[in-house]
């Protein structure tokens, strides 16, 4: 039955009890609380408070020592309960025992156990007495403890005497947040706060007693935080909070700040936590708290339907993060039509849950730009109020708008564009969606008010420079790598270079993320989150392998009691008692700039110095893409490497083109031969121009060199008028890229030569047609001796240059031909693999 139903049958009168039973596991028999805090106290679990030990009927918290995110460091000495430092954990008392002792720091566990382990006032000695004792040492009420002292006996002996009769228990101390009690059935304060009173009025004779009882604090007591003297509703606010900051945030509080807080409150008489000012110079730790208590007690009576009618929305409540304000559009029909719009677009927007998602940031970013318009709208003299008296003049204003603000540099171009897109794609869903109908917030908005495709300026082509980053560069950054904070961050670089994933996919890997294949070969299971496709296998290398195998047992000695299920790969440092929070990207991003930014300056091959700025965690990507295509890897195989469902995707990632072509072709052009082995200098660049025209359209591949013959190059290299007798043709010509050809060529017409001096059963003319001739093979040689002779003139760098120059060429004449060859497999997935 549903709590209206409920409700409904109920008697009258019922429903005040049935909601104080509701909030009685927070405020107890406690009644008049007001309809919201009775509401927040419904959301409060009573596990909750349970376990962070909350006393209904006192109102004071008293949180476990070993709660992971409520407790407290208890002092290190024999018997001894009182809250310490961390970092020392020993408390004050015991460390002048310490000093006494003559005993250091590490020798606490010498010293003899403390008789009274817990500060505060305890239970009266006496049997059934519910007065509280003077103080430890005694061990009995003030009565009883005057008594025994005009008897002149010990405590033992009066415990027996019968004179020791149980005594009710004193009425609450006066003061509002204290839980303690009177220190006589006719007083009005506990002893400590006679004593303050006294103090109070020393300082202050005109003292307002009553204020001082609603706004002074309790007495301090290790472990115990009082919420009494606080409004109902900020109590409940504070519980909810405190819940929700425990169970979502899975923060750990700490028992100072939560009582300065909670002291604070009281002192200003808030009604609320999230109306109470937050006084400056307050510490980051106070700020914070104060802040999330307010915040999450407002989400919790919350929900998309009711932060729809704000103008400001937390994101939060819609699965994502951040804010969504609509204040600066001015004109009501459009603030209204961008909310509906973002209220219909934002289950549309990937969630993942505990992780940033960039829908709110889209979202943010379609607001803005309906806020220049809106800006744009208010130079009218109805200040655009109308949107039935909008028209094509009006868009065109805008668009005129974008245009000087790109002109002034306010803007960039890609803002330009982006600002007219989004703008385009809000009012073109705006009209799908009925709302310039009849009775709709933009009803009356004309179809000319609109953006069309050729209002959107055009956006520039990026240049052919890649993403990826050199191997010179990626060596260097490889023999940096034990200067990362942490082996987590470590860790997760490593993997992103190894195996290309996204920063996402790197940050939320499982524990169990490495299995094996039928072969026992390693393989990586990731979630592509991007695409919504889990589970996804990635082969990798057994170095990789090992990397991860290292990580999980750090983990698993971090977090022993942590199911394996449960944890994380790279585990957060921060909120993450159980290890079941991952890294976010964010923090591995900014943890890898930091490093990037500390690195001295990193420089490529011909040493020329790298952009620092181009080195960031999705140039692994880029860099793994390119690594592969330059290793022969087919564009099929690539795609499903890198979990793309499209090629055209895939060939984003990678260049196979142009610019690594041209610079290759520079590098070989300068290094050409003609049938004598006598070197073709190629210096002019229109030279080299025409080379590389040559390669496009007039190039026709011969099995160890180039053809330039008319009909040869018309057939496609099929018709040789010369029966590819190449070696003694003007128009051949071969480069450095050739020579491996050259080589197998020579190596074949041995081979030939030698099988047919040893056949037999053959004619004198058929031997002699058959035979290679040894004009063509000494042509053959010699041509093979000029270019080596050649290469060893180069220098140890040339030769380098020139060695990565004849790979690209060549991968590129074999890609061209379509001739079937076998890919090797890549061993080494970093250029230099760090110690």
């Amino acid at each position: 039955m549903s709590a209206t139903a409920v409700a409904l049958a109920m008697p009258p009168g019922s429903e005040a009890t049935a909601a104080r039973t509701a909030a009685a596991h927070v405020f107890g028999t406690r009644s008049g609380l007001g309809g919201q805090a009775e509401a927040l106290a419904a959301v409060i679990d009573a596990a909750f408070l349970a376990e962070a030990g909350w006393d209904a009927e006192l109102l004071v918290l008293r949180p476990p020592a070993d709660h992971p995110l409520l407790g407290r460091p208890v002092c290190r000495a024999p018997g001894c309960a009182t809250t310490a430092p961390a970092s020392a954990k020993i408390c004050l008392s015991c460390q002048h025992r310490l000093a006494r002792a003559g005993l250091g720091p590490d020798q606490v566990s010498a010293l003899a156990p403390r008789p009274y382990p817990v500060r505060g006032p305890g239970e009266c000695a006496v049997s059934g007495c519910a007065r509280e004792q003077v103080s430890a040492p005694a061990g009995l009420c003030r009565a009883h403890h005057d008594q025994r002292e005009e008897l002149g006996i010990s405590i033992e002996q009066f415990l027996a005497h019968p004179s020791a009769r149980p005594l009710p228990a004193c009425g609450p101390c006066a003061v509002a947040a204290c839980p303690r009690q009177r220190r006589h059935p006719d007083g009005m304060y506990c002893d400590a706060h006679q004593m303050r009173l006294r103090a109070a009025r020393c300082a202050d004779p005109a003292l307002d007693e009553r204020q001082w009882q609603a706004i002074e604090n309790a007495i301090g007591t290790g472990g115990q935080i009082s919420l009494r003297g606080l409004p109902p509703l900020v109590i409940a606010e504070v519980l909810a909070g405190l819940q929700r900051r425990c169970r979502i945030d899975a923060v750990k509080t700490k028992e100072a700040d939560l009582r300065a807080v909670c002291d604070d409150l009281r002192r200003q008489q808030a009604a609320t936590v999230a109306g109470y000012p937050i006084e400056p110079g307050r510490s980051l730790a106070f700020k914070g708290l104060a802040r999330s208590l307010a915040t999450h007690a407002r989400r919790a009576l919350a929900g998309p339907e009711t932060e729809v009618r704000g103008d400001v929305w937390d994101l939060s409540l819609f699965g994502h993060r951040g804010k969504l304000d609509f204040t600066a559009i001015s004109q009501h029909w459009l603030r209204q039509t961008a909310k509906r719009w973002a209220a219909d677009d934002l289950p549309k927007r990937r969630i993942n849950p505990g992780r940033i998602t960039s829908g709110g940031l889209a979202l943010r970013h379609h607001i803005g730009c309906l806020a220049r318009l809106s800006q744009s709208l208010r130079m009218r003299p109805d200040r655009g109020e109308h949107p039935a008296a909008l028209g094509r003049a009006d868009m065109e204003a805008f668009l005129q708008r974008l245009a000087y603000l790109h002109s002034a540099g306010q803007i960039s171009g890609d803002a330009r564009i982006r600002a007219c897109r989004e703008v385009k794609h809000v009012l073109t869903q705006a009209r799908l969606m009925g709302l310039t109908r009849p009775g709709g917030p933009a009803a009356g908005l004309g179809e000319d008010f609109a953006i069309h495709l050729g209002d959107i300026p055009v956006k520039p082509a990026p240049g052919e420079r890649g993403k990826d980053l050199p191997a010179q560069v990626m060596r260097q950054l490889c023999q940096q790598l034990h200067l990362l904070p942490g082996p987590e961050i470590r860790t997760a670089v490593e993997l992103a270079i190894d195996t290309g994933r996204r920063p996402e996919e790197i940050a939320t890997l499982a524990w169990d993320c490495l299995a094996r294949d039928e072969d026992s070969a390693p393989v990586l299971i990731y979630d592509n989150r991007k695409a919504g496709r889990q589970k996804r296998r990635l082969p990798i290398s057994e170095t990789t392998a090992s990397v991860i195998l290292a990580q999980q047992q750090r983990v698993r000695a971090r977090y022993p009691g942590t199911p394996a299920g449960d944890l994380k790969l790279l585990p957060a440092d921060r909120r993450n008692p159980r290890g079941a929070k991952a890294l976010t990207a964010f923090s591995l991003s900014f943890a890898h700039r930091t490093w990037i930014a500390r690195l001295p300056a990193l420089t490529t091959s011909d040493g020329t110095e790298f952009d620092k700025r181009r080195v960031i965690l999705y140039a692994y990507r880029h860099t793994y893409a390119q690594r592969h295509a330059d290793a022969g890897v087919p564009i099929d195989v690539l795609r499903e490497l890198m979990d793309h469902r499209k090629l055209d995707t895939t060939r984003g990632y990678y260049i196979v083109g142009e610019a690594r072509r041209r610079e290759a072709v520079d590098r070989v052009a300068a290094m050409q031969f003609d049938r004598h082995g006598n070197r073709i200098w190629r210096t002019a660049q229109a030279l080299l121009d025409s080379e590389h025209v040559r390669r496009r359209v007039g190039e026709v591949a011969v099995p160890f060199g180039v053809c330039a013959e008319p009909s040869n190059v018309k057939a496609g290299g099929q018709a040789c008028p010369y029966r590819f007798r190449c070696a003694g043709c003007d128009h051949f010509r071969t480069d450095i890229s050739y020579l491996p050809d050259l080589r197998a060529y020579l190596d074949d017409l041995l081979r030939n030569r030698e099988r047919v001096l040893a056949a037999t059963g053959l004619e004198d003319w058929a031997r002699t047609e058959a035979m290679p001739s040894e004009e063509e093979i000494t042509r053959i040689r010699r041509l093979i001796d000029k270019i080596t002779g050649d290469l060893g003139q180069l220098t140890p760098a040339e030769r380098a240059g020139i060695d990565d120059a004849v790979a690209a060429v060549r991968r590129h004449r074999t890609a061209m031909l379509g001739m079937p060859r076998v890919r090797a497999a890549i061993t080494q997935t970093r250029p230099l693999a760090s110690t």
